[in-house]
């Protein structure tokens, strides 16, 4: 029997947020929160996925002569499951979906991605469908003997990229994708009239400038955060249009600062970024600094550090100082104020796949 596992690390957003969706640069770290799929090859025909974050157990498979899966299970249970069907076809669609032959049950594993147990678990804001998307579509490409697919990781990217913002209804700007493939720091950008994703790796830590991400303890859907901007920028084109030129040419110009390695400059762009973003959200009614956050921002100034919500903001904010001391002393202040402090550190391998036999 064959087995293939396959996993890939979850992203925080350092900069660039929302502007990326407009072809600004953003900055990307790949944490160490990894998803996983295992695909066990089975001798009986059973085609099945067990999903135990998503309280699926053997939920059962069939596929069709033209390759397309079916679930055999309740609408409730197939519901859950709607990113591997899409994952599923996109690969069928592009010949690299597993041959037809044999059964397989396909185990997947996004534990990594929550917080606390029980009724008080929590889904952090980590990217994981993005990073079970980038696992899944490899362990799948993987065992269908396609594993050619995953050579050059920029063409990888830009096909997950369109796989699964296929399934967020084309609203990503797939930087969570690109985190997964690549891992490490990367500056992520959407080039051209089309948006086509390309990256490339920059060096993290910058030497003089120290990091802890916060978190608000909340969850946030992004997929809400983007149909309501949508809708918004549909009536404040002018607006819209400001606000992301202004926070696109401070990422820009941070993403220059890392480059040449200024610290103190890279800190003082991400506080105008955080300022800027703060403006951009008051005007669009988005909340991207949650209650909790402000109140970080307002012991940020204090405490002479900078702080600014990651991604789409709400759960997870980033704060960076030059004096590791100041950080410290700043960490036990919001841990005294009931404020989450969560260790991401980088993860420096993007998606990694393995095979063997048993």
């Amino acid at each position: 029997m064959m087995e293939i596992t396959a996993s890939a690390p979850g992203k925080q957003v350092l900069l660039g947020d929302y502007a990326v969706l407009e072809g600004a640069p953003a900055l990307v770290l790949a944490v160490n929160r990894r998803a996983e799929a295992r695909i066990v090859s089975r001798d009986d025909g059973v085609c099945d996925v067990y999903a135990p974050d998503l309280d699926v157990a053997a939920a059962r498979i069939s596929i069709d002569g033209d390759g397309t899966l079916q679930w055999q299970c309740d609408k409730a249970t197939a519901a859950k499951l709607t990113l591997i069907e899409h994952v599923w076809n996109d690969l069928r669609s592009e010949g690299l979906a597993p041959p037809l032959a044999g059964g397989f049950s396909i185990h997947l594993d996004t534990s990594g991605f929550f917080y606390g147990d029980g009724a008080s678990r929590v889904k952090l804001g980590l990217g994981s469908s993005a990073a079970l998307t980038v696992a899944l579509a490899s362990a799948l490409a993987t065992y269908a003997g396609h594993s050619e697919a995953m050579g050059d990781p920029v063409q990888w990217t830009r096909r997950l990229y369109r796989m699964h913002g296929g399934w967020q209804s084309g609203r990503g700007s797939g930087v969570d994708v690109a985190a997964g493939v690549a891992g490490g720091l990367i500056s992520y950008q959407l080039a051209g009239h089309d948006h086509v994703p390309s990256f490339k790796h920059e060096t993290w830590p910058l030497p003089g400038v120290h990091s802890l991400f916060v978190w608000s303890g909340q969850a946030v859907s992004t997929s809400h955060s983007l149909r309501h901007l949508s809708q918004w920028r549909t009536a404040n084109e002018t607006k819209y249009a400001f606000h992301m030129q202004q926070l696109g040419t401070i990422s820009a110009a941070a993403v220059d600062a890392l480059r040449a390695k200024k610290a103190q400059s890279f800190i003082g762009l991400t506080n105008d970024y955080a300022a800027a973003l703060q403006s951009f959200g008051e005007a669009c009614g988005l909340e991207i600094y949650s209650p909790a956050q402000k109140s970080l921002l307002e012991m940020a100034v204090r405490a002479n550090v900078s702080f600014k919500p990651c991604g789409a903001g709400g759960d997870f904010g980033v704060v960076f100082a030059d004096d590791p001391e100041r950080l410290a002393t700043f960490e036990r202040a919001i841990v005294a104020a009931g404020m989450q402090v969560i260790p991401l550190p980088l993860e420096l391998h993007g998606v990694s796949c393995h095979m063997r036999q048993t």
